[in-house]
């Protein structure tokens, strides 16, 4: 169990790792607006996602350094670590990557919500199958009634959008944040297993964060031969190169709640606080604030009251080895 959750009861717990998670998704939305500016001030969508990596592995490390668990986490590591503690950190690559080249161009709210269509549909699937849980969590009509609302919270925002750039462009994005929405879903289970095994979250965010660090930078290695890094520039705002640490602070919080809500209850409740935190961000920004944007926000903070359980999960002994 998380330690940030140990001393409460049950019912607090749940409270507490939705107030987290809700927390989280309004950093979540942060992130992706300083990436999305990092990467249209001049580094690209690759670039800008490979330097947010490197801030999160660096915040990670800060965490590790500052809390000086240096000895007991390296230990960790190197005696129980199996190579899929790192493999589920390629599962955020898609999604940082698709907003910061999604958010210049539709906005913050429409690019939360097209990869909330994929994170719900993922998320369901996920804990009907028991992945990142003790146990497989049935779909009853409470869930399946929030997944709904979930959804036309998502049609009430994407129809009403009047994003601008070609509309080829608008779907494009919408699709790709889809499918990273859907597969960074992989990403929470995966942690929320990690941290189960060790009892730290930060140990999950540093090996996911490892591993979607080399697999961007793979991509970045692949990209060169192709010119996809022609003509980059590294901007001299340092603010935009914040979105890095804030994801720390994401891949911790997620970490830690996923044991404590289930995969689905975690992505509805991340929703919620990303979606505030976009329309706040679109209200302030360019973009605008728009009627449908507040609606959907409305409809998703409904699904998030209906999703969230009456009692925490029950978790399952620790175990030494994945």
């Amino acid at each position: 169990m998380s330690e940030a959750f140990a001393p409460a009861g049950p019912a607090a717990r749940v409270t507490v790792a939705a107030l987290v998670a809700a927390g989280s998704g309004a950093v979540l939305s942060l992130q992706g607006r300083l990436n999305g500016d990092l990467g249209a001030a001049g580094t690209g969508p690759v670039l800008a996602a490979w330097l947010s990596y490197v801030g999160t592995l660096l915040g990670t490390v800060l965490v590790i350094v500052v809390r000086r668990r240096v000895r007991s986490t390296l230990a960790v590591v190197r005696s129980t670590a199996s190579w899929w503690w790192f493999a589920v950190g390629l599962c955020s690559v898609p999604i940082v990557v698709a907003m910061a080249a999604g958010i210049p161009l539709v906005g913050v709210a429409v690019a939360s919500v097209c990869a909330v269509a994929g994170q719900t549909v993922a998320g369901l699937a996920l804990d009907a199958r028991g992945v990142g849980l003790p146990a497989p969590l049935r779909l009853t009509p409470r869930r399946a009634g929030a997944g709904l609302a979930a959804v036309a919270g998502l049609g009430i925002a994407v129809l009403g959008s009047s994003a601008g750039g070609p509309g080829w462009a608008v779907v494009a994005a919408g699709t790709a944040l889809f499918v990273g929405g859907a597969v960074l879903c992989g990403q929470q289970a995966g942690n929320g297993r990690v941290t189960e095994l060790t009892g730290d979250p930060v140990v999950a965010t540093l090996t996911s964060v490892t591993g979607g660090l080399a697999g961007i930078t793979l991509v970045c290695a692949l990209g060169v031969p192709l010119g996809l890094l022609d003509g980059v520039t590294l901007p001299a705002q340092w603010w935009l190169y914040l979105g890095g640490p804030l994801g720390t602070l994401v891949t911790v919080a997620a970490a830690c709640a996923v044991r404590h809500l289930g995969t689905f209850v975690l992505t509805l409740t991340v929703v919620g606080g990303q979606m505030v935190m976009a329309v706040l961000l679109d209200a302030v920004g360019a973009v605008g604030l728009r009627w449908p944007t507040v609606a959907a926000t409305a409809v998703v903070a409904l699904a998030v009251l209906l999703a969230v359980p009456r009692r925490a999960p029950r978790a399952s002994r620790r175990v030494e080895r994945a």
